[in-house]
């Protein structure tokens, strides 16, 4: 579904998704009916619904103005932001640089949780000082006021991608002085939640309610599975960061002599396994002296043949695009996919042909690395069709880390 602009602050477009209007109604229905059970004596059903709906859409208003906030506080440690779209309770941040600093971060994750508590603060200050606790406005400035600093307390839960969970690592960043430290840490801070949530929602399932505890039980499930993709997610991280090329398997190259034919040329062509294939590279008293592919059979008529040679249409070797074996993966990975084919040629320090990477390859090593070992046969389906098995989206993961600073 669409997200509507609201307004632009610093070039930054902020937007709401229309979920955002089914929490307005959720949560002023919510308010009202709890204003009908405990003060149905005092207001009457419009006033109610009056009362729901001004503390939602001031709650909602509240979460935004915070925001903009937040995102001042973020673009003065150095964020760059693409765009801000409100969803339920919270926002979501394209983002395009993070903060690369552990006290920038600091900074950024307290922003919020402390204007909720100072919103929360003035409210609950003003709705006790007044003289009348039956007012309309009152009531509705000491839910907001109680709102606030139940959002401020939930913010600071130290797990997954909330304030409290970017404040409790960065802390860590800070005095360890390693970014890794802090992520492995809270890493394990929401797998032991999540396995206590688990067993609470568990125990709730079996002797209280069932109801509350399928709830509880599905979040600490979900917490766990989350714990174990980050993970390995961080896994493969270290891979494209520390393995190289050199210790990759690499497809071999497809050799042709010199003074081969093009009859020659096109039955080697004619059993090519893959689109690598197309390509040859052509040796010379067991020198490799360049390459040539498919298409120059094109350029000659069928009747001659016989009478000509790849050696007089080869291409020079440093016109394919090649990487050298020991460049970092997370670069060969960029510079693959830069080419549409989809595959590299190897070189070692003195320029010579190694042999051929390509997408399925790469792809298989991360894998391998994780403890994974696929089939042969989807080993073979995947080399193919020339693409990351699994689904494993490689580029974007390097994505992710070039924002975070991590290369």
């Amino acid at each position: 579904m669409r997200s509507w602009q609201i307004f632009k602050i610093w070039g930054i477009p902020f937007k709401i998704h229309p979920y955002w209007f089914a929490i307005l109604f959720l949560f002023s229905w919510t308010i009202s009916n709890q204003v009908n059970l405990t003060s149905g004596d005092i207001y009457n059903t419009k006033e109610a619904w009056t009362i729901g709906f001004l503390t939602s859409f001031f709650l909602l208003s509240s979460i935004v103005s915070h925001e903009v906030l937040h995102t001042f506080v973020s673009l003065n440690q150095g964020v760059k932001i693409k765009k801000i779209t409100f969803y339920f309770l919270g926002a979501i941040l394209q983002i395009d640089k993070s903060c690369q600093t552990a006290l920038g971060n600091i900074k950024i994750a307290i922003v919020r949780p402390i204007l909720c508590f100072f919103t929360a603060s003035i409210l609950l200050l003003i709705s006790n000082y007044s003289s009348s606790k039956e007012l309309i406005a009152i009531n509705i400035i000491s839910r907001v006021g109680i709102l606030n600093l139940f959002l401020g307390f939930l913010n600071l839960i130290p797990i997954g991608s909330l304030d409290g969970g970017n404040l409790l690592k960065s802390i860590i960043w800070h005095f360890s002085g390693s970014k890794n430290k802090g992520r492995n840490f809270l890493n394990k801070v929401n797998l032991s939640l999540s396995f206590l949530v688990l067993i609470f929602g568990i125990i709730f399932l079996f002797r209280f309610n069932f109801y509350y505890g399928f709830i509880l039980s599905f979040l600490g499930l979900f917490g766990i599975n989350s714990s174990k993709s980050e993970s390995q997610f961080f896994k493969i991280e270290n891979i494209l960061s520390l393995s190289t090329v050199s210790e990759l398997k690499l497809r071999p190259l497809r050799k042709i002599e010199f003074d081969s034919n093009f009859s020659e040329f096109n039955t080697l062509i004619k059993n090519k396994k893959d689109l690598s294939d197309k390509y040859l590279f052509v040796a010379n008293n067991g020198r490799w002296t360049g390459f040539v592919d498919g298409d120059i059979l094109k350029t000659v008529s069928i009747k001659k043949w016989e009478r000509h040679f790849v050696g007089d249409f080869q291409k020079p070797i440093n016109n394919f695009v090649s990487v050298y074996s020991n460049e970092k993966l997370w670069k060969t990975i960029e510079r693959l996919e830069e080419k549409s084919e989809g595959f590299l040629l190897v070189l070692n320090t003195a320029d010579i042909p190694l042999g051929i990477i390509d997408r399925s390859k790469i792809g298989n090593f991360v894998l391998n690395k994780l403890g994974f070992n696929l089939p042969s046969e989807i080993v073979n389906k995947f080399n193919y069709k020339n693409q990351y098995p699994l689904g494993i989206e490689l580029p974007r993961i390097i994505n992710s880390m070039k924002q975070k600073g991590d290369l």
